[in-house]
């Protein structure tokens, strides 16, 4: 019995060896941040040229019928009447009628070239909450503190925090050793096929390709979300896959007075039911993982021994993620209803109910094996799982490498500039225009440089009173001409 407990003992011991050893073995060390002499900026002109673009009302919508393309047009008219510097240095490039590439020559052309991305586009506005704005969606409404519509954080304020850090380096006598490459699409917020798709075209017939991409999908927010203090510059590494299924239950319609105990929208709402009470299997790895190592550090101790030991409390992790709905995006492949259907009067039971289920695929999942997932969760030969015409998903991004010299470039960068922060790589949940440009580069990072915002403003992005802090805006200009300053340096890229 003493042997016994004595090797129950040294099994302890050896478990705590382990487990301390991971944990201050997960510390990592941030670079410093350089001393870094920020650029005087004229911000009210900057907010001014801001509140200008979001008066522009760039609307995207599904039905390329109801887009109003005069305004793309006015919105390109009013970039070039505001930024004549710009354009008058950096050869500009219209882009099926609307989207725009910009190329500013660089003195080493031998380099490969950088490319920052935007977009000009916005979500349309639900009529029915107009009058919930505290301004105008489209008023440009600024003040000392806040600039509001929308397009403010997605994704005006990148578009022309970039412009206005060209048009600042311009007029101090700059420029890049590397050629700057900057791609403005027009419909991302539906696809990017005929902005960013063509964009990339243009680059493929010209053989160019890029040492570095850096579009918008992560930014800098509150620590909160993530368990730790500081606040977190996200880094996106890859993004998420894309699909929507459609379920289509079909069986015997008739009069609502003598129903059947089951009904076409029944076993359509039975199908629902089963997918969200079973979410799909979480995933502990790639990106996720490297999210994991780069908090760990930062945390107090316990959670810190949890992320540093992943192979012993994995069940934990999937549990604390998985108790809110950002947390669940990070972990698993998502599954969300957004369109339910069926039925033509009340009391006329259908003969067929359909339903959209939309996924976003996390690395490690791919659209067939969700399919399959699916099919076997709801176990139903009555209900049809099937792609909607034309539809047939999207994978997950690849990873781009964040031990890579020019995942180190921009990270120190972000340090330079926001040394109040940590850098956490990872994946992000939505879509962006890098999609299309997937071949174009290995280094491949969603990042907004504007400035930190407060979790509240995150909420409001897509949604009621967007709006970005003008000494967000600022600092965001502020990281943008320090990243193309240190492009002018001898940089290892």
């Amino acid at each position: 019995m003493k042997n016994v407990l004595k090797g129950i003992l040294g099994l302890g011991a050896v478990l705590t060896a382990i487990l301390l050893f991971n944990t201050y073995n997960i510390e990592t060390v941030r670079p410093m941040g350089n001393t870094v002499k920020l650029e005087n900026i004229d911000i009210q002109k900057a907010v001014d040229r801001l509140s200008g673009g979001i008066k522009i009302p760039t609307i995207s919508q599904m039905n390329s019928d109801k887009i109003d393309y005069t305004h793309f047009v006015n919105f390109n008219r009013y970039l070039r009447r505001e930024f004549p510097r710009v354009f008058n240095t950096l050869e500009s490039y219209t882009i099926n009628k609307h989207s725009l590439i910009l190329k500013w020559n660089g003195a080493q052309p031998l380099k490969k070239p950088v490319l920052f991305m935007a977009h000009m586009d916005v979500v349309p506005i639900d009529g029915q909450s107009l009058d919930q704005w505290t301004h105008p969606p489209f008023g440009g409404k600024a003040d000392e503190e806040i600039i509001w519509g929308r397009g403010t954080m997605d994704c005006k304020g990148n578009l022309f925090a970039i412009m206005e850090s060209v048009d600042q380096l311009i007029s101090n006598g700059f420029q890049p050793a590397q050629t700057i490459y900057i791609a403005f699409g027009h419909d991302e917020e539906i696809g990017g096929n005929e902005g960013a798709k063509k964009s990339a075209e243009y680059f493929r017939n010209n053989s160019i390709d890029f040492d570095l991409i850096l579009d918008e999908g992560g930014g800098i927010t509150s620590g909160k979300s993530f368990g730790i203090e500081k606040a977190v510059a996200f880094v996106a590494v890859s993004e998420k896959g894309y699909m929507t299924l459609e379920l289509v239950a079909t069986g015997t319609g008739g009069h609502s007075s003598m129903p059947k105990k089951e009904t076409t929208i029944g076993i359509l709402a039975n199908a629902i039911t089963k997918l969200q009470a079973n979410p799909l299997p979480a995933k502990l790895d790639g990106p996720t993982k490297l999210m994991f190592k780069a908090i760990g550090g930062e945390m107090s101790f316990l959670p810190r021994v949890i992320m540093a030991n992943q192979w012993l409390f994995e069940g934990l992790i999937e549990r604390i993620f998985s108790s809110s709905p950002a947390g669940s995006a990070v972990i698993r492949t998502t599954t969300a209803p957004t369109i339910i259907s069926g039925g033509i009067k009340d009391n006329v039971i259908p003969a067929q109910a359909r339903a959209m289920i939309n996924f976003r695929i996390i690395p490690g999942d791919t659209p067939e094996g969700i399919v399959k997932m699916v099919k076997d969760i709801i176990d139903d030969p009555r209900v049809e799982v099937k792609h909607p015409e034309g539809q047939f998903g999207r994978e997950p991004a690849p990873v781009s490498d964040p031990t890579a010299d020019q995942f180190k470039f921009l990270t120190q960068n972000i340090y330079d500039v926001f040394p109040e922060v940590v850098v956490v790589p990872g994946i992000s949940p939505g879509g962006t225009d890098t999609k299309h440009f997937l071949d174009l580069s290995p280094n491949i990072y969603r990042f907004s440089g504007i400035g930190k915002t407060d979790d509240s403003d995150m909420k409001r992005i897509h949604g009621i009173d967007e709006r970005i802090g003008v000494k967000a805006y600022e600092k965001g200009i502020q990281f943008y001409i320090h990243l193309m300053k240190s492009l002018g340096k001898s940089q290892k890229l």
